[in-house]
């Protein structure tokens, strides 16, 4: 290759990757080094608009000469200009920030003010393919969850030569005979990013010479693959059901979660596993911020607006009871017998930083009843249609002269297994399904996919053509209550039916389209009704079990499972 060919491969390699900033105004960052200084004369060769944005870190002291010669090019090359002087040490200092931590931040805090008072929508920066190597490799060090390095886009800073070596940015340079200035403290060894690129990198690429080629490479496949998994997490519903999730997701849903928190790698693994095997966890976040694993749901200490309204008692109570917080000796007497109050709060998976604010009425140790909050804002797999509902006692409600009342949603699936019940003694698989509207139930339907001939003849589908006709096409002031989880079938016409909530009770492990075999809610619809599992569902399976066991033992005739979109129940 002769000296002119040489030229014109260096000019590609790093003009190439800037061509789409042809006629664009932005914003370079320019310290005055080789790669800064070389972005800001091929952004010109490619014929960019650029300006450029220098802060003085007041580190060395010839920094203010850095600053005079970046000034000096940038009226050479007949750009706007934008400098400031920053002691950084005193700030880093005044707030215990490291000081690169603290260049960084003040860096970049000075170009996004900069480059919005100029008006511009971009900002760049020349960072290489070997300062992502050397990122990769601390963030492999320091432990991160995942090693994607340097993103090309954030917000509105760019950086186009993640894919360009360090190597063609020194030759780029050389073609041009444009100089720069060395940053002394470079040397120093005792920041990190200098002894990774100083001292670890010449080691290790003297066994492994290919290193800035493939951990680029790693940091790239591992940013595409925590996209993919993210997308997933994202689209988690309340009341998918984590068991069946992988720990990747799951740990992508945490970090989304706790999103503007500082958290390790093994935080989010022990939240992740915390998830998946329905534990209840508790630990403390750099910071000191508090955080809570449990029924499915985070909670974070310093939440103290999402922190509920705690109901006290609004009517009266024999003389003897006592309004208090709980005690540690606390217990209750339920239908199912007595209970450590301690014990029933775990079960309902109340965060343990609220259990403290809960009002209670207690004779002596006795918890005659307790006040909740709307189960929707602490509890997963809520349908969003609950008030706060008091526990009472066994028997206490009569001494104080109240009646708890029943949940609508309750009453409505008692009615939706009475039509279970019905379609079991026809001979169907035993669904049933009803349509609850300002509290009542207007529609209702069993299952009678064999006594039409027609497998589109689920409960569901029956209710929700009923209620239609009452009350229009839309059923977005309804809850549909279903005693299987509803079939991808069934679901869709509920979500065109746009219906508010879907109550169901057993789950449905060989069709079920809201976690039982798949979570279609995961998927962006246009609607998202609430959803609320497990309602009675021990009524439902047990309906299920008893017809299927009943089908196995008679003579050759049996129900297939796609007769209901279901399937048995466990």
């Amino acid at each position: 290759m002769n000296e002119t060919d040489r030229v014109n491969a260096v000019a590609r390699r790093v003009l190439t990757p800037l061509e789409p900033y042809r006629d664009r105004p932005l914003l370079v960052a320019v310290s005055g080094g080789a790669d800064s200084v070389a972005l800001l004369r091929a952004l010109v060769q490619v014929g960019a608009r650029p300006q450029v944005g220098h802060l003085d870190h007041a580190l060395r002291p010839e920094s203010a000469d850095d600053a005079a010669f970046v000034a000096g090019l940038a009226a050479e090359l007949n750009l706007p200009f934008f400098g400031e002087r920053i002691d950084v040490a005193r700030i880093a200092e005044q707030r215990g920030w490291n000081l690169e931590e603290a260049a960084r931040r003040l860096r970049y805090t000075f170009l996004t003010r900069t480059a919005k008072a100029a008006g511009l929508r971009s900002i760049l920066t020349a960072h290489t393919r070997s300062d992502q190597t050397e990122t990769v490799l601390w963030q492999f060090l320091r432990g991160e969850a995942v090693l994607g390095g340097m993103p090309g886009r954030a917000a509105h800073v760019e950086r186009p030569w993640l894919e360009v070596g360090r190597d063609e940015v020194l030759a780029y340079l050389g073609t041009l005979g444009q100089t720069w200035r060395e940053d002394s403290s470079n040397a120093d060894t005792r920041f990190t990013r200098n002894w990774i690129r100083r001292e670890v990198l010449p080691l290790l690429q003297s066994r492994f010479p290919a290193l800035e080629r493939t951990l680029p490479r790693l940091a790239r496949f591992q940013a595409q693959d925590d996209a993919a998994l993210r997308d997933q997490a994202e689209r988690l519903g309340d009341h998918t059901p984590y068991a069946r999730l992988p720990l990747a997701v799951l740990r992508r849903y945490a970090r989304h979660r706790l999103a503007g928190v500082r958290v390790q790698a093994g935080h989010l693994e022990q939240v992740a596993q915390a998830l998946q095997q329905g534990q209840t966890l508790h630990l403390t976040l750099p910071g000191d911020l508090p955080l809570t694993v449990t029924g499915g749901q985070l909670f974070r200490g310093e939440s103290g607006s999402s922190r509920p309204e705690f109901p006290r008692p609004q009517f009266a109570y024999p003389a003897h009871w006592t309004l208090r917080h709980r005690l540690p000796a606390d217990r209750i007497r339920l239908p199912a017998g007595g209970r450590k109050l301690s014990d029933l709060l775990t079960d309902l998976k109340l965060p343990r930083d609220w259990r403290d604010d809960l009002w209670l009425l207690a004779d002596e140790g006795a918890v005659k009843w307790m006040g909740l909050p709307a189960a929707a804002t602490w509890n997963r797999g809520t349908s969003g249609l609950d008030t706060p509902r008091p526990v009472w006692a066994e028997g206490a409600a009569a001494q104080a002269g109240q009646e708890p009342a029943p949940d609508p949603e309750w009453l409505a699936m008692g009615e939706a297994l009475g039509l279970a019940r019905q379609a079991a003694q026809a001979g169907e698989v035993p669904i049933g399904a009803v349509v609850l509207h300002g509290g009542r139930v207007i529609a209702g339907a069993a299952n009678r996919c064999r006594e039409l001939g027609d497998l589109t003849r689920h409960a569901e589908l029956d209710a929700l053509r009923s209620a239609a006709r009452l009350v229009g096409p839309y059923l977005n002031e309804c809850t549909l209550v279903v005693t299987l989880e509803p079939c991808p079938m069934c679901l869709g016409a509920a979500l065109e039916a746009r219906v508010a909530g879907i109550v169901y009770a057993a789950p449905n492990l060989k069709a079920g389209a809201l976690g039982g075999v798949s979570d279609l809610l995961g998927h962006h619809w246009g609607h998202r009704p609430q959803v609320r599992p497990g309602l009675r569902a021990a009524e439902s399976a047990r309906l299920l079990r008893q017809m299927f066991a009943g089908v196995r033992s008679d003579a050759p005739q049996s129900v297939g499972p796609t007769e209901a979109g279901g399937g048995e129940a466990e």
